[in-house]
C-alpha cells in the first residue's frame, strides 16, 4: 500500500475533530502567547550530560548490547534528568534553580497571588510519576508547596480520583 492509499482506509473508519473544527474555547494566555522559562544546567547537570555523551558514543560504536544501554533509554534519562536529577540518582545535589523548583516557585507564587480568588492550577507532567518510596515530580511538588504555605487538601492528584464521581467531585 502507499501512503495516500493508507490515510483513505485509515479517513474510512477515524473521526478526526480538529479543536478549529470543534470551536473549543480556549483560555487566553496572560501575556498572549507561551511564556518560556530558562532553567540553566547544575554543574551536577553537565557531569550528566557528559556520561551521556560517553554512553551514546558506546551505543553507536556497538560497544554495548541493546538490551544494556540504547539511544531509547539514554534519552529518556536525559529529559528525567533535565527536568531534576533525583530523578536518575536520589543522591543527586539540590538544585535550587532546577526546572521543577522553578515549576513550584511560579505555582506557589500564582496561588499567592489568586488565594482570595480560590483559582485553581493544573500541572500536567508524564514523567516522574509517583513510585513508592522513591523520589518523584508529584510527591516532590506537593511537599514543597506545602512548606511554602499551601494547605495540603487544596493539592490534589488526578490518579487520586478512581472513579467517575470521585473525578467529578475532583473536577
Amino acid at each position: 500500500h502507499n501512503l495516500p492509499e493508507l490515510m483513505n482506509m485509515f479517513n474510512m473508519v477515524a473521526d478526526i475533530q480538529t479543536a478549529e473544527m470543534l470551536k473549543l474555547p480556549v483560555p487566553d494566555l496572560e501575556t498572549g502567547k507561551a511564556q518560556i522559562i530558562v532553567s540553566e544546567c547544575s554543574p551536577y547537570q553537565q557531569e550528566m550530560m557528559l556520561s551521556f555523551m560517553e554512553r551514546s558514543e558506546m551505543i553507536r560504536e556497538g560497544l554495548v548490547d541493546p538490551s544494556e544501554d540504547n539511544m531509547l533509554k539514554l534519552t529518556h534519562e536525559a529529559k528525567l534528568m533535565a527536568i531534576d536529577p533525583r530523578l536518575i540518582n536520589e543522591g543527586a545535589p539540590i538544585n535550587e534553580t532546577s526546572k521543577l523548583n522553578k515549576c513550584i516557585d511560579n505555582v506557589f507564587k500564582i496561588w499567592d497571588n489568586t488565594k482570595e480568588n480560590k483559582s485553581t492550577q493544573m500541572i500536567f507532567c508524564d514523567s516522574g510519576t509517583p513510585k513508592p518510596n522513591e523520589f518523584n515530580v508529584y510527591d516532590e511538588v506537593k511537599n514543597q508547596l506545602i512548606k511554602k504555605g499551601i494547605p495540603s487538601e487544596e493539592i490534589a492528584f488526578i490518579h487520586d480520583a478512581k472513579t467517575d464521581v470521585q473525578r467529578d467531585k475532583l473536577f
